[in-house]
């Protein structure tokens, strides 16, 4: 028997969405605020700004929430997914319209037509910020080049990424807790992941460079795609082995863009095209049912 995922209300304990970034948020600050304040990188005022992020985007979303009630989980769970994305010395006023524009997105369109907005979102940052001829995941003290980071370092989320993303360790400690939420789809992550590394072991055979290999594998903002963007129910398949199939190719996909064409956030534009290509399969699915009808 094929499992499905549907949204039941009852023992979905979607309140774990806030506890598991809760980690992320916490190491978001201490390496994306704190540390550069202390080095002088940025002033006070700019360190509060980062930290204040989150808690105005969740705001915001809450706020539509209890307008558009019918879509309040909805609202909230991509307002707290997006206040996590977020890129270095991107302009607020900008971001926070970007925010408000997807969340009505959210509220308007139906949900038989939607792709995955919130890889949508993040896909657009990356293209005003490129647009722009600005930094996606860099901050100042990792532009300047003048740290050394191991692997280790990149595991515990010492790299580049965006300001909540980088740190793999804690993402996985997200992923975790999120268990336990009956309607999260925990096996994306798990046959994304596996697809991705098999697919980096293949590579470093046939390349011999392993350090380098590894360094683009130990990609925060990668891990955080797989563990909270793909697995957004309305935008991916619920019958298991379609979750197999997209899993597999998000790692594919990711592969290749990372790996190949060395965009560092391909997760996010692998999750984006695919999230296109179900629909699509979705509506010729569902019109071939009807007419048998």
């Amino acid at each position: 028997m094929n499992r499905s995922f549907i949204f039941s209300k009852d023992n979905s304990k979607e309140y774990l969405y806030l506890f598991a970034i809760l980690p992320l948020y916490l190491y978001g600050i201490y390496k994306n605020s704190y540390l550069l304040y202390v080095n002088k990188y940025i002033n006070m005022l700019g360190a509060v700004q980062i930290a204040f992020y989150p808690v105005i985007t969740i705001l915001i979303g809450y706020v539509l929430g209890l307008i558009f009630k019918n879509k309040k989980d909805e609202l909230l769970k991509f307002s707290i997914l997006t206040s996590l994305i977020v890129p270095f010395n991107f302009n607020m006023i900008i971001y926070y319209l970007i925010v408000i524009g997807c969340l009505f997105l959210t509220i308007f369109i139906p949900n038989h037509i939607k792709i995955n907005e919130v890889a949508l979102f993040a896909f657009i940052l990356i293209v005003l910020n490129k647009i722009f001829n600005n930094s996606v995941i860099f901050n100042p003290m990792e532009l300047t080049n003048m740290y050394n980071f191991t692997l280790f370092d990149l595991f515990f989320g010492r790299g580049a990424s965006f300001l909540y993303t980088s740190s793999i360790f804690w993402i996985i400690v997200s992923y975790l807790i999120m268990v336990f939420i009956k309607t999260y789809k925990n096996n994306i992550f798990l046959i994304s992941s596996l697809s991705l590394i098999i697919l980096t072991i293949i590579y470093t055979i046939i390349t011999h460079n392993c350090v380098n290999n590894l360094t683009l594998l130990l990609n925060g903002t990668t891990f955080f795609s797989f563990v909270f963007i793909a697995p957004i129910n309305i935008a991916s398949p619920s019958i298991n082995y379609e979750i197999i199939i997209y899993s597999i190719l998000i790692g594919i996909l990711t592969f290749i863009f990372v790996f190949i064409f060395k965009i560092y956030t391909g997760a996010i534009l692998a999750i984006l095209l695919l999230s296109i290509i179900y629909r699509i399969y979705a509506k010729i699915r569902q019109k071939k049912f009807l007419a048998k009808i």
